[in-house]
């Protein structure tokens, strides 16, 4: 039996640093409403947990439970992109580069969101739509919490790159069945309104990680 190769990291205090940050959000996520949070992290019980919290008169998107959700998810993108650089390209980052990557992906999340909820409103979208927002927010959690416990593997443990790529290209292909598994969902209750989904899909959904990596990644691979 092969024994754990420990990684010699640069940069393992401050990664270390933000993980601990992490735990310590996770700990308040869970201690704002434990139910909720036991049921998050379960893949066969997003429909319950709709069914469960999405009529609480306290529920909505904006609430610290969300928001705080919201940062682990935009953490983890941060640390799979400075992890991703470091193994594939050898490209040593520093704190400052995550904060700033932090702050770019909350910009570009939160106009996105401002934006789809604007849309929402005014196109009148019904209910559906809405619970098609708390759908992928759940799964994008979900997803993201997992994720994060791998990349805490990672930053400590040596991993061979084939390795890495392999687990997180599987990670992505799950992800995205589940992100088409509700866009289908949406399709049938409502089929006339296929062309909103297109264009959600090619500008809110594809076209702001075109211009995050033209503009942020290219430059530093």
């Amino acid at each position: 039996m092969e024994e754990l190769i420990y990684r010699n990291n640069l940069n393992q205090d401050w990664i270390s640093f933000i993980f601990f940050i992490n735990l310590i959000i996770l700990t308040v996520i869970f201690k704002i409403n434990p139910p909720r949070f036991k049921s998050i992290i379960l893949f066969h019980s997003t429909d319950i947990y709709i069914k469960r919290f999405s009529n609480e008169k306290k529920f909505n998107m904006i609430s610290a439970y969300n928001i705080l959700c919201f940062i682990i998810i935009i953490s983890t993108l941060c640390l799979f992109l400075i992890l991703l650089l470091e193994y594939n390209y050898k490209t040593l980052l520093f704190a400052f580069e995550y904060y700033y990557l932090f702050s770019l992906l909350i910009l570009m999340f939160s106009s996105r969101y401002i934006f789809i909820q604007f849309l929402i409103n005014q196109l009148k979208i019904n209910y559906n739509y809405r619970i098609g927002v708390l759908k992928n927010f759940i799964n994008n959690f979900r997803f993201a919490l997992f994720y994060l416990i791998f990349l805490l593997i990672v930053n400590y443990v040596e991993i061979p790159n084939r390795q890495f790529l392999l687990f997180t290209l599987c990670y992505l292909i799950i992800w995205i069945f589940y992100q088409f598994r509700i866009l289908i969902l949406l399709f049938k209750s409502n089929p006339q309104q296929i062309l909103y989904i297109i264009i959600y899909l090619c500008t809110l959904r594809l076209l702001p990680w075109y211009w995050f990596y033209v503009l942020i990644l290219e430059p530093w691979l």
